[in-house]
């Protein structure tokens, strides 16, 4: 289904980044990045959206404006044929600005030096923050999307479960797992904020391989499959008795749900059985503090004393030396979104923020057990979005 944003989700996004410029003193705001621009215009094209903070917001749109028109429910849109043309547009209307907030974290600086060209002598700030603090809550038509794509990614991964055979590579695997996804609806586009990470597919790992670090801010990343990949899943076969893990997202109607579960073909030695249930465990104790008010460094905290406090503290998050710092992200259009569930995280958790956590222990030379959950905050607490049986799935086959 092609789904359109709804209007009065649109105007109250407008409406809330409006009070946070006029809070920071700015005179409006120059929306740029592709998500951004799906967030505020409900449109994706070639161009940029101007938000006043006390006129109507114009989206400006080189190609395609029709598409334009029929998507976007921003009732101002003008067809430009270059950058030049929106300070001619915003001048014959009388429109100008002392000051502007630009997405200056994910804009390359010869790209913002040509959009802040646009507007000589304006005081130009970082919007980022104020932009992912409101992306951050949900609103109806949201979590209806990432409702319907964790019921389709549980399936997904359920589906895994009689697929996994020995001698199958990672490669393989994730090939018929996306083939199904996509057969399904999936978009195969999955975004990332962060510079220079790459979610891309999410990842099958395995075995010795599923260990091995990454430059990716990822607790299991996969050896990948070149040093032009070098994350991922790779061209390894599995073997009887060593984890598998999977770790995949489902993106469809513009947003996406991360979640991930630990196979095995036989049995786990009994030390990664431990360390799997332990992992399930630091997700139940995380889980009885969610709820609107707590913070999210609270939350990472309790899992981290749980895991600080086992046989298996320096393979929690990471390998030995390159444990990550926290155990959870926000999810959405993008796959690191606020909150964080992270080390000093000063983020109060609100109705209506998703997030995944992934408790995962890994081990050199070994594996890598755990799981992935993503998560709901509603009034009370939480809703899981990824209902799937957690304990290690032993495959159909040498099961």
């Amino acid at each position: 289904m092609y789904r359109l944003t709804p209007k009065e989700e649109i105007s109250a996004r407008i409406g809330a980044l409006r009070v946070k410029l006029t809070q920071a003193g700015l005179d409006g705001a120059v929306i740029v990045q592709n998500p951004d621009l799906f967030y505020f215009a409900g449109s994706i094209q070639q161009g940029i959206l101007v938000i006043p903070a006390a006129k109507e917001p114009v989206y400006f749109v080189r190609k395609v404006y029709e598409r334009a028109v029929a998507e976007s429910p921003v009732e101002i849109i003008v067809k430009i044929s270059g950058l030049k043309d929106i300070p001619a547009w915003l001048g014959k209307k009388g429109i100008s600005f002392r000051s502007l907030g630009f997405e200056m974290d994910v804009m390359p600086v010869l790209t913002f030096n040509r959009y802040a060209a646009l507007f000589p002598g304006v005081r130009t700030e970082d919007i980022s923050g104020a932009v992912r603090e409101i992306r951050a809550v949900k609103g109806p038509s949201e979590i209806e999307a990432m409702r319907s794509c964790g019921k389709m990614l549980s399936a997904l991964l359920s589906e895994a479960r009689k697929q996994i055979r020995p001698g199958m590579t990672e490669m393989e695997l994730q090939g018929i797992l996306q083939g199904k996804a996509i057969a399904g609806g999936h978009t195969t586009i999955t975004r990332m904020r962060a510079w220079n990470q790459e979610v891309g597919l999410g990842c099958v790992i395995s075995g010795p391989d599923a260990a091995v670090p990454s430059y990716a801010d990822f607790p299991t990343a996969g050896k990948g499959t070149s040093p032009y990949v070098p994350t991922g899943q790779g061209y390894r076969a599995f073997g009887k008795n060593e984890p598998i893990i999977v770790d995949v997202m489902w993106a469809q109607g513009g947003y996406l749900v991360d979640m991930a579960r630990t196979y095995v073909i036989g049995a786990l030695p009994e030390k990664m059985t431990m360390a799997h249930a332990l992992a399930v465990k630091v997700l139940r104790n995380i889980e009885s503090a969610i709820r609107p008010g707590a913070a999210a460094g609270d939350l990472y905290e309790i899992g981290m004393e749980m895991a600080s406090h086992s046989p298996f503290a320096a393979n929690f998050m990471g390998p030995p030396g390159y444990n990550v710092k926290f155990i959870g992200h926000g999810i959405g259009i993008e796959a690191d979104e606020f909150p964080f569930i992270a080390k000093g995280s000063k983020t109060v958790l609100a109705q209506g923020m998703t997030f995944a956590m992934e408790p995962k222990f890994v081990f050199p030379g070994e594996g890598a057990v755990g799981l992935e959950n993503a998560y709901l905050v509603t009034e009370t607490g939480f809703e899981k979005l990824t209902p799937m049986e957690e304990e290690v799935l032993a495959c159909a086959v040498g099961a």
